[in-house]
């Protein structure tokens, strides 16, 4: 049991460490909110993309593509998508809290978050499993917020079918986390390996990406915001942290998923909610401050839940 409970424990608690210390960082203003909108930036265009594109470059081979791996995750994406885009409008009545309820339960914080949890849980053997999952996971989440951000807009700010599947298509072609990934399989299939005067430069952005992702994470984390947050965003934080993963962790098992394939289902639905989500929300018209307000409390939620889901799948012998 103490093996179990140390697993747990090193695979949640140092991510966790970090953002705090970038809590404290940004508290004593030792850094200002300029750095870390700045780091926000650099995280997503350029160290992020460089991380993925040399995980996936570095690779000997391919990883064996499992169908019914990556059919289950992006099905059960969608299936907690239309779920909630059902349900939702029958108890919150404004369009601009229906899109952000909706992105912040199931959106998560896969690419950042969730990549290093996995790989301090795995170690290298995550890495052909994220180089699966990762291209779906960007594209799902991504393609779901236009959609469902531009269903549930303000009047004002609502699109014509035709310039929502424009925008949706570009959203894709501009991603650079889709961009390097593309690379990265590309440069994966050559026949040579790239000399280091390239593999160097690009692996120094890579190695700046989490720490300097998890402590913006931390920075943004305002305490003041908990005193005005409403019933839903409790609420969403719930769903996102604990009824989506455990609902989705319930079926795989039944369905025979283990080891590795499971750690990752689990951390792609128990991820706390997306940065990129308030962007987002901001961005497209639609409650902000309530998007903040899923963010920072799956963020806060997270650190327990996370471990208590590690914790109990590692007990019951399925990873």
């Amino acid at each position: 049991m103490l093996d179990i409970f140390l697993y747990s424990v090193n695979s949640v608690v140092p991510i966790f460490i970090v953002v705090v210390l970038g809590w404290v960082i940004k508290k004593t203003g030792f850094l200002d909110q300029a750095f870390f909108s700045g780091a926000d930036k650099f995280v997503f265009n350029f160290a992020l993309p460089a991380m993925l594109f040399i995980d996936f470059a570095r690779m000997d081979s391919i990883p064996e593509f499992d169908f019914g791996f990556v059919l289950f995750v992006c099905c059960a994406v969608v299936i907690v998508f239309v779920v909630l885009c059902l349900t939702v409008p029958l108890f919150i009545r404004d369009n601009a809290k229906r899109g952000a309820f909706i992105q912040g339960v199931y959106r998560a914080n896969f690419a950042i978050l969730g990549s290093s949890i996995l790989k301090n849980m795995f170690g290298d053997a995550a890495v052909p499993h994220l180089a699966l999952i990762m291209p779906a996971a960007v594209i799902f989440f991504n393609v779901l917020a236009v959609v469902v951000l531009s269903m549930f807009a303000p009047t004002d700010k609502k699109e014509s079918p035709g310039v929502l599947a424009k925008n949706i298509i570009l959203n894709i072609l501009k991603n650079p986390l889709i961009i390097s990934l593309v690379l990265g399989v590309i440069v994966m299939l050559l026949p040579f390996r790239l000399p280091e005067l390239v593999v160097k430069p690009v692996s120094y952005f890579s190695d700046a990406t989490l720490a300097l992702a998890l402590v913006s994470l931390g920075a943004n984390i305002d305490l003041e915001k908990l005193k005005k947050t409403l019933r839903m965003s409790v609420f969403a934080s719930f769903l996102k942290t604990v009824a989506v993963p455990a609902a989705a962790v319930s079926v795989a098992v039944l369905m025979g998923f283990r080891g590795v394939q499971l750690g990752t289902i689990f951390i792609v639905f128990g991820s706390p909610t997306a940065v990129s989500s308030y962007i987002m929300a901001k961005n497209m018209g639609s409650d902000y401050t309530l998007a903040s307000q899923i963010l920072l409390l799956s963020t806060l939620m997270s650190l327990f839940t996370l471990f208590g889901g590690i914790f109990l799948i590692k007990s019951l012998g399925l990873i």
